[in-house]
């Protein structure tokens, strides 16, 4: 596969996808074979994009079995969260590598069913938590795996934006995303999945167990939730999440007994602790997409920046979070 073409069908043919795909043809030897969405018109469209672009029309369908008819090397997924379990699993059962647009899924069981598949047909299944490729918070991890702020004895973790009018303002396209029903969850299942990843990649941790509390609408949806969670070493860290902030915010603070470490989607800063004003990190302008990651991944060039093994872990601290918002109980996860 290295030096040959990559054939990819896509299953989702919104917003999210269209910046993708994007980003997938200027890949070299990358073809889209197929377009597959519940809406047809959604998957047409999308095919006529790519075309348009210079690449050859891919064919089009309303049901994603029609993606793994064409046979291809893997599939990219970005349909609503609910649907990710099976059609992960229909790809694998077809020897086929999978992308899957974040969450891996909305529960830790069906999580741990892609990854004992994948496993067993020695396929990858790579999750778009891009933010690891964010050259912020790479720098933040390794420096903390360095020691640079001592031993870590408190996290906070914050991302609020005006998440839920967004959402309506896009209209039907990403209604799933604000409707418990079909989403299977709100904001801590959809933006907020990215900042719990960043949580646990940075400091190379697991979660212990977990005590959160949510705001929600009357139709259920989430809106604000707080955690506190226990780290492996015993390190406290707080989550905050709000949908209904006027300004965009996605901050972690790591407070170490020989400073802190501040970062953001898009700067790192040293606070030494000693009075001094903090240092800014100069930082690369651009990281590589995670689309390119795939890509790279899947012709042996390196390993997947996020696998689902690795998402596991996102998956069951969510899905802890959200039980104990809903029961008032602490949850553990060992």
């Amino acid at each position: 596969m290295a030096n040959s073409l990559l054939r990819i069908g896509v299953a989702g043919c919104g917003q999210a996808a269209r910046i993708h795909v994007e980003r997938l043809l200027k890949e070299s030897d990358v073809q889209i074979v197929g377009c597959a969405d519940a809406v047809k018109e959604s998957a047409e469209s999308l095919a006529e994009a790519i075309a348009a672009a210079g690449g050859s029309k891919p064919a089009t369908f309303v049901e994603f079995r029609g993606l793994l008819d064409q046979r291809p090397d893997a599939v990219a997924i970005f349909t609503p969260h609910l649907l990710h379990y099976r059609q992960a699993m229909d790809a694998l059962q077809a020897g086929v590598h999978v992308f899957i647009e974040k969450p891996l899924s909305t529960n830790a069981q069906e999580a741990h069913d892609v990854v004992s598949l994948a496993r067993g047909r020695r396929l990858k299944v790579a999750v778009g938590h891009q933010f690891r490729l964010r050259p912020s918070l790479a720098e933040a991890r390794k420096r903390l795996a360095a020691g640079a702020v001592g031993p870590l004895r408190l996290v906070t973790a914050t991302l609020a934006q005006p998440w839920l009018a967004r959402q309506q303002e896009r209209g039907s396209e990403s209604s799933w995303r604000f409707d418990p029903k079909m989403a299977g969850g709100g904001l801590l299942a959809d933006a907020g999945d990215h900042l719990v990843d960043a949580l646990l990649w940075t400091t190379g941790r697991t979660a212990l167990e977990v005590f959160a509390v949510q705001s929600r609408l009357d139709s259920g949806l989430d809106v604000v939730t707080a955690a506190t969670i226990r780290l492996q070493g015993d390190v406290p860290a707080t989550l905050a999440l709000s949908g209904v902030s006027q300004g965009t915010l996605f901050e972690l603070n790591f407070f170490g007994e020989q400073g802190r470490i501040h970062a953001t989607d898009s700067l790192l800063e040293i606070d030494p602790g000693d009075g001094s004003p903090p240092r800014r990190v100069d930082l690369p302008d651009e990281a590589p997409s995670i689309d390119a990651d795939f890509v790279a991944a899947l012709r042996g060039l390196g390993p997947l920046s996020c696998s689902a093994e690795d998402a596991l872990e996102t998956v069951r601290l969510s899905e802890a979070v959200a039980r104990s918002a809903a029961t008032g109980q602490v949850v553990p996860l060992v």
